[in-house]
């Protein structure tokens, strides 16, 4: 006995120390990959950081270059050869010359526009190319123009189809761009960031591909969709898809490698390969991170089976060593057995026929309540115990009494109170539920129910999710749920409570009259605030016209022409229109919030619109000397409900007008989009807003009201109506503005059905 147990403590003593330093060995080398892989993917992070201004340092240096060229040669020659001639030597210089891997070229335009060096398409050469547009219809030409003449140089973007690309992408260049003015000529240098990016992966794939460490040791990298990178395998190279790769296990890798690089901070995976050099497979631990912007999944790993080949040598001696102390062990183990035995079997009559009376005899007490009697038992041990016994037997009796009446009082007041009870196990079986409960959700007091009972009648919304795993946390907090029953809509508030014995209690309120009162509260604040906003900003200038020009009218009567009389009246009844106008547009919009009328869409012509608009605001314009420009093209139709575009439209010039400075400009266009749709932009070159600014009008929230240049006021709730006018007609809003940098409001709208123009 001794020397098993000695064995025991050994072997175990052998199974702590070798999981320890099987625990050690996956430490150390876990450690060492994961520093291998943040190593790399460091190094990309730190160079796609710097790849952009890199790449503009890049093409300003170039075209700085070339402008030394032309300016030697024309300070050579400015005084025996005429500028015609001195711009052909320049071209001859200039033409050949290539950079970054070949697809580099200097080109040179006049200020006129015309293209007067173009290696890569001569044929434009000498052509007028002010009307060139790239993909996003930018005048890429006369942007480059207005850079050099206002600037001296710069640098502008373009969007272009690549040749050797998917010709339904676009792809964004950047050109530099600097101007010599004794030829009045510029030259510049462009290049794609996309091409950029391929330059940097393929030196950060030739680091990796020197990078070893260990024995066995080196970095590897697929794309997210199974693409070999980089790979050391004998079968396998670069540019395979090896995404169905499994191990002799069964373990696809690959995909083994996604599910790492999805976890936060990368993870580990575990797969058996082949050893470099050798045919032997062994088990490999590998870390595994992604680089989103690259679609690159880098990894490195180390075999293991080192760590469990020498914990293997050192168990097979410890077997050896406990197998000859057993044999000793198992004999005195023996010995001691025949013993006992012995023994046992002497007293276990007497020991047995005691305790078969005393089974018997406490069975029937524990049943009847009678007491025991000590005279029945000859074992000492046993008529000791019989006074406690009935003691407790007595205890029971009295306790069971108690809870009986205890019991009842629970059950009158559970099933009577006006709140919904459910009581569950520890593991959430449904052990009771109350009438209250019953009622609301039409159950059975014998039906069988469960927490699903109440989470399938949760409409999947984000708050209800979040809500009932709040509740299910069961701290004793109160959580408002939203639920469907027989077809209506309910709003409860549910509370969870933990009991010592593990069991939990739900309880819960029907506050369904509470939250449809505050919604109707809500809802009539909401539309007085917009109604209110509405009058205060848009029915302000026409106010301010009539006002302005009725005070010129009295105060200069005799001092005024009849046409500048004539024209200030047309301006007040202009106004006085607008107003009648506006009104009714609110009149309409306030019985629309209440559900009171229905849009009326038609098909109308957004120049002729915006011409109305325009009309109306261009006194108040004036006062700032604010220009106010329609670029829309006549006959671009929408369709829609006029009435409310109107408000929208003139809500956004007004506010550009409100933020603009004196001698500014406000300009309107229109675009097709893709999809059947209309966008209109309405652009100023004001005061801009903050980025706080910008998010909430995005997403639909009110905003805090400031001054504008001239000192105007307002109450914030404009740009949320319009927001909303523009969901009501099945179309978007976004503003895109930076302080100090002006601001854009796109409105995207539906355009007429083709086939009504057919």
């Amino acid at each position: 006995m001794v020397a098993a147990v000695f064995i025991g403590l050994e072997a175990t003593e052998f199974a702590k120390d070798a999981e320890r330093a099987r625990q050690e060995g996956f430490a150390a080398k876990k450690k060492l990959v994961k520093d291998e892989v943040e190593k790399v993917v460091d190094y990309i992070h730190f160079t796609r950081l710097f790849m952009e201004r890199g790449m503009h340092k890049d093409l300003k240096l170039r075209t700085y270059e070339a402008w030394s060229v032309i300016n030697h040669i024309y300070t050579e020659n400015q005084a025996t050869h005429s500028n015609q001639r001195i711009l052909e030597l320049i071209k001859q210089a200039l033409r050949p010359i290539r950079f970054n891997n070949g697809r580099g070229y200097y080109f040179i335009v006049d200020l006129n526009g015309v293209e007067q060096m173009y290696p890569v398409r001569p044929e434009f050469e000498g052509e007028n190319l002010l009307d060139l547009q790239d993909d996003r219809r930018n005048n890429v030409i006369q942007d480059e123009i207005d850079i050099v003449k206002a600037q001296g140089e710069g640098y502008v973007k373009g969007y272009w189809r690549k040749p050797d690309q998917d010709t339904s992408l676009t792809f964004a260049k950047t050109s530099f761009v600097k101007i010599f003015e004794p030829l009045n000529i510029y030259v510049g240098t462009g290049d794609y960031l996309m091409d950029v990016r391929k330059d940097i992966q393929e030196d950060v794939k030739q680091r990796i591909l020197r990078s070893r460490y260990g024995e066995y040791g080196y970095v590897f990298v697929n794309t997210y969709n199974g693409i070999a990178v980089i790979i050391d395998s004998e079968k396998y190279k670069p540019g395979d898809n090896i995404w169905e790769v499994t191990d002799p296990k069964g373990v696809k890798v690959v995909q083994e490698e996604w599910k790492a690089v999805n976890r936060p901070g990368g993870d580990y995976i575990n797969y058996h390969w082949a050893k470099p050099g050798t045919n032997a497979i062994a088990p490999k631990i590998s870390f595994i991170k992604g680089v989103d912007e690259w679609q690159w999944m880098i990894g490195a790993g180390v075999y293991v089976d080192e760590i469990e080949e020498n914990i293997d040598l050192e168990r097979e001696v410890l077997y050896k060593r406990m197998f000859r102390k057993g044999i000793i062990g198992f004999l005195i183990l023996i010995i001691v057995l025949l013993i006992i035995y012995y023994l046992s079997r002497k007293n276990s009559v007497i020991i047995q026929r005691n305790f078969s009376i005393f089974i018997n005899k406490l069975t029937k007490a524990v049943k009847s309540g009678q007491k025991l009697s000590a005279a029945d038992y000859s074992l000492a041990d046993l008529k000791n115990i019989v006074p406690p016994i009935n003691e407790i037997i007595t205890d029971k009796a009295e306790v069971e009494n108690r809870l009986s009446e205890s019991e009842l009082r629970f059950r009158t007041l559970f099933h009577n109170v006006p709140i919904m009870i459910l009581v569950f196990d520890a593991n959430f079986v449904n052990k009771y539920h109350n009438k209250a409960f019953e009622e609301v959700f039409n159950v059975a007091s014998n039906q069988q129910v469960s927490s699903f009972t109440l989470r399938r009648r949760l409409p999947n919304t984000e708050a209800n999710k979040i809500d009932f795993a709040k509740l299910m946390e069961c701290n004793g907090g109160f959580h408002e749920l939203e639920l469907i029953s027989a077809g209506r809509q309910f709003f409860h508030n549910w509370a969870c409570f933990s009991m010592k014995n593990g069991e939990y209690i739900l309880a819960g309120v029907d506050i369904t009259a509470l939250h449809e009162q505050q919604s109707r509260l809500k809802a009539s604040n909401n539309t007085k605030d917009k109604v209110l906003s509405v009058i205060s900003h848009d029915l302000h200038g026409p106010f301010s016209t009539i006002i302005g020009f009725a005070k010129i009218l009295i105060e200069s009567e005799f001092q005024l022409t009849d046409e500048k009389r004539l024209r200030y009246l047309q301006h007040i009844y202009n106004s006085s229109k607008s107003m009648h106008t506006m009104l009714t547009n609110l009149l309409s919009w306030a019985r629309a919030q209440s559900g009171k009328i229905k849009l009326y869409l038609s098909h109308i012509d957004a120049y002729i619109l915006v011409v109305e608009v325009i009309r109306t605001l261009t006194p108040l314009a004036e006062q700032k000397k604010i220009r106010l420009r329609n670029h829309i093209e006549h006959g671009q139709m929408l369709y829609t409900d006029p009435s409310i575009l109107r408000i929208v439209v003139q809500n956004l010039i007004a506010n550009g007008i409100k933020f603009t400075n004196e001698d500014g400009t406000l300009d309107i266009f229109s675009r097709q989009l893709t999809g059947n749709r209309i966008q209109i932009e309405v652009t100023d070159d004001g005061i801009g807003m903050a980025y706080e600014m910008v998010e909430r009008i995005n997403s639909g929230k009110k905003v805090e009201s400031k001054k504008g240049t001239g000192n105007e006021s307002g109450t914030g709730l404009g740009l949320l109506i319009c927001h909303e006018f523009v969901t009501n007609l099945n179309g978007e809003m976004k503003v895109i503005s930076a302080e100090g940098r002006g601001t854009t409001f796109l409105i995207t709208l539906p355009a007429p059905p083709e086939a009504e123009f057919m």
